[in-house]
């Protein structure tokens, strides 16, 4: 036979084993792979080399080997996003998979919303004065109004827009959330 280390043949792709060229080479998991045949197991999304994780040397995307092969008890399988490397495991795979963060999987403490004490994700979250929110949850505690993380104001722990803070926590007076009206002179009659 021709060797395909010298040009005689190319080499077979481990999923559809058909030649392999240069050009259209991806190798993972210790095999060759077309860049298209690189897929997960479970749910058929193309995968990047490096980012895969490995069973019975099958490529997984990390929802789909968390799901399958992950903890139990977490509603039927943790995804990637609550998930977190502790330590190696030892696998039945006659591939090992070299990137640490797929080895074993714990589940971690998440972010709550200070407004709706719900988890946070990253796409969602906002920071405002040190504390985490919804973007959709920064609104105003008197009015409701949605507000920019700068336009914020804090009284007791609860976050108002500046309309609303001036009217129920400045200072009082003429422009000052209270009309003239409102005002009491005392008594300061001149003498006569």
């Amino acid at each position: 036979g021709i060797n395909a280390e010298y040009g005689g043949g190319a080499p077979k792709c481990c999923a559809c084993d058909k030649s392999v060229y240069m050009a259209e080479e991806l190798n993972a998991l210790g095999r060759k792979w077309h860049k298209l045949c690189f897929k997960c197991a479970g749910c058929e999304k193309r995968l990047t080399s490096g980012m895969e994780t490995e069973h019975d040397g099958k490529p997984y995307c990390k929802n789909c080997y968390g799901k399958r092969f992950g903890p139990k008890g977490v509603g039927g399988g943790a995804t990637a996003g609550c998930l977190q490397n502790t330590e190696e495991t030892s696998s039945t795979s006659k591939y090992k998979n070299t990137n640490p963060a797929t080895n074993k999987f714990a589940i971690t403490q998440q972010e709550k919303c200070h407004r709706c004490q719900k988890t946070v994700y990253a796409a969602e979250k906002m920071l405002v004065l040190r504390k985490i929110f919804h973007k959709m949850c920064v609104k105003c505690n008197s009015c409701g109004k949605t507000m920019e993380a700068g336009a914020v104001l804090e009284h007791d722990d609860e976050i108002y827009c500046k309309n609303c803070y001036g009217k129920n926590f400045g200072p009082k007076g003429v422009g000052f959330g209270l009309s003239a009206a409102t005002l009491n002179t005392g008594d300061y009659a001149p003498d006569s």
